[in-house]
């Protein structure tokens, strides 16, 4: 399964595209301990059909493991595994979340609430566009 974060390639390929797409990284910023609160033990989903194209479902478990959900962990054919750790650092001025994928694929988000049920993780003028599902497990 594809990572939630391609950020260095999603920085290029979307720097020429308009403000209005990038509109969710704009206004409603979440900050700490809010952002914690959001992504711990919950599942991100990135559905296909989003900038970039992409699916993903990655759950932030307590303690810092991040799991790529795929079919769940009892799948026989698709089951979840971790895939790297996720942090959230920063303030209620100004918070931020680390997914770190090893091997130096690390990528930092600012997160956006965009009032609608989706969240904008936002980085270097990219923006993915995802719903969070409560308490985890497949989206």
């Amino acid at each position: 399964m594809k990572t939630l974060i391609v950020g260095v390639t999603l920085g290029v390929a979307l720097a020429g595209f308009s403000p209005s797409v990038l509109a969710g990284c704009s206004t409603g910023r979440v900050n700490e301990p809010a952002l914690t609160t959001l992504l711990k033990d919950n599942t991100v989903c990135v559905p296909p059909g989003t900038v970039p194209t992409m699916e993903a479902q990655e759950l932030h478990q307590s303690g810092g493991k991040l799991i790529d959900y795929k079919r769940g962990p009892s799948d026989k054919v698709d089951p979840s595994a971790e895939v790297g750790t996720w942090t959230v650092t920063g303030s209620n001025r100004g918070a931020f979340v680390t997914h770190n994928y090893g091997n130096g694929r690390i990528y930092t988000y600012s997160v956006y609430n965009n009032g609608d049920g989706t969240h904008s993780f936002c980085s270097g003028g990219a923006e993915i566009r995802a719903k969070i599902k409560l308490g985890g497990g497949a989206c």
